[in-house]
């Protein structure tokens, strides 16, 4: 009988939490940035509203004065972790047969999921739940128009796509909201809830031509078309989407940034005193920071996020 020794049962419980962390995490799509220790509570940037158009005279030095209009604007850090508990008697069962790694590969999968779920709704567990803290600082957030909560570019289905004009309207329109305000689709991930598979690749029946609505997106000039879990997309009314009733996000993974101030991790804690068990810890302290773009026209300040909402076959 093979007897596994504690290191290596360490070492594969570390590997599996991280790996399938790091498969799961929808944070991984953007930069990631140092923010500091696990001291750090707030992510403060100095942001600059928009100035003036420079001037343009004849020859000769006569600016537009401008001035510089700064705010401090700060966001909250957040923390996803779980625990698992490993009784003495399991411990020693896996050194006899070997690691569960699927049980154990599930605590990196839900702080993934956990961590991700805060990332595009900005709640702490799925469609509805609670807000842990009041901040517009996640991907589907309407947004007011300020530095601190950049709006959303939404606007609402052009109609029902068995019509097919409708439905080359809106996957038109969704990645021209984003052009219209300077955003490049070349850094473009167009995302929509698995339980709208069907109706994103059946086929749009045209008179000269037959592709579907991914079809149409992949050969727009984005990075890619992604199926997400339906927790990170809710509706613009804040539903459940349906296969009938979802909404579709095209963002600029460039104008988006993850905060850490401490990356994904694992770790074992051996039995102390007269605690008999091993503890699995996973976790990760991350802040989400959507970068505003200013704009001189007087509009909204708005984030590299383009929707349209209540998309029905």
């Amino acid at each position: 009988m093979v007897m596994y020794a504690n290191e290596q049962l360490v070492s594969e419980i570390n590997d599996a939490i991280i790996s399938v962390y790091q498969n799961e995490s929808m944070l991984g799509l953007f930069k990631g940035v140092d923010i500091g220790s696990i001291a750090v509570e707030d992510w403060y940037h100095k942001k600059i509203d928009d100035i003036p158009d420079a001037a343009l005279t004849l020859a000769g030095f006569n600016p537009t004065v401008a001035k510089l209009n700064a705010s401090l604007v700060s966001f909250k850090v957040f923390t996803a972790a779980e625990s698992l508990v490993i009784s003495e008697k399991e411990w020693a069962q896996f050194q006899m047969w070997g690691l569960d790694a699927k049980g154990v590969e599930m605590l990196g999968q839900k702080v993934a999921q956990m961590a991700s779920t805060y990332l595009f709704t900005g709640f702490d567990k799925g469609i509805g739940g609670a807000t842990p803290h009041s901040q517009d600082n996640n991907i589907f957030a309407a947004g007011s128009g300020t530095l601190a909560s950049p709006s959303i570019i939404s606007t609402a289905t052009a109609g029902v796509w068995s019509t097919a004009a409708n439905k080359a309207f809106d996957l038109a329109l969704l990645t021209a909201q984003l052009v219209s305000k300077g955003y490049k689709l070349a850094t473009t991930l167009v995302f929509y809830p698995k339980i709208a598979e069907q109706t994103m690749t059946k086929k749009i029946s045209g008179a000269t031509y037959e592709t579907s609505a991914k079809e149409v997106l992949q050969s727009s000039g984005v990075m890619g078309v992604i199926a997400i879990p339906d927790e990170y997309c809710p509706t613009l009314a804040g539903a459940v989407p349906t296969n009938i009733l979802f909404d579709l996000l095209a963002v600029d993974i460039s104008q988006i940034e993850i905060g850490y101030s401490r990356t994904e991790r694992s770790r074992v804690v051996d039995p102390i005193g007269t605690n008999r068990n091993h503890t699995a810890e996973a976790e990760v302290w991350f802040c989400p920071y959507m970068i505003p773009r200013p704009w001189s026209d007087g509009t909204s300040i708005v984030k590299g996020v383009s929707r349209i909402s209540a998309i029905a076959p």
